[in-house]
């Protein structure tokens, strides 16, 4: 027969519990990471083209890709907005970034595959960007020591050219390009 515990017993070991916070403070610290060359060097980002020209998802930038959303357009907007997409009960705007800069090139389907919607930040601030297919998960990146010449629409907010994977990667400031358009397109 098990042994039956009296009040003063569960008092007492209650008692000696230690308080969440003591607890997790008492707790192993993990040995910190080192910044190593080569945890650096193999670090993944991915990269998205769009037409011609490719470009990196920025650091600690929230990104998610729906391959294939249903885009709900709306009237009266400048065509490169190509409408919204529903994205847990929040609408997102869509841009088409090859009809901002004018970018004519030819899509290849069988290149590019299918188009898909890259979403990029967090809340009110998220945005998406019609991509060619899929991202690319990019390592090993080679600095350009100069920017190529770029579309005019995109001067100023491209900081740097990477080179990765055999193919020329732009750190592209979407929030600040994305803030200007929509600012133009509330103008108009």
């Amino acid at each position: 027969m098990a042994e039956s515990m009296d009040d003063t017993t569960i008092i007492t070991a209650v008692a000696n519990w230690l308080t969440p916070s003591a607890a997790l403070a008492q707790a192993a610290r993990p040995a910190p990471l080192g910044e190593s060359r080569s945890v650096r060097a193999t670090a993944v980002r991915f990269g998205y083209r769009v037409g011609s020209l490719g470009f990196l998802v920025g650091p600690g930038v929230l990104s998610e890709l729906l391959p294939t959303p249903e885009i709900y357009p709306i009237p009266n907007v400048p065509p490169a907005l190509r409408g919204y997409v529903n994205r847990q009960g929040a609408l997102v705007p869509v841009w088409d970034v090859r009809v901002l800069i004018g970018d004519h090139s030819q899509h290849d389907e069988a290149q590019h595959g299918r188009e898909s919607i890259l979403l990029l930040g967090r809340g009110d601030r998220r945005i998406g960007i019609i991509i060619n297919g899929l991202p690319h998960a990019l390592k090993q990146f080679n600095a350009v020591p100069r920017l190529p010449q770029l579309p005019e629409m995109l001067q100023g907010y491209v900081k740097e050219a990477l080179f990765a994977a055999n193919a020329l990667w732009f750190e592209f400031d979407h929030a600040a390009f994305f803030g200007a358009q929509t600012d133009k397109a509330n103008a108009a």
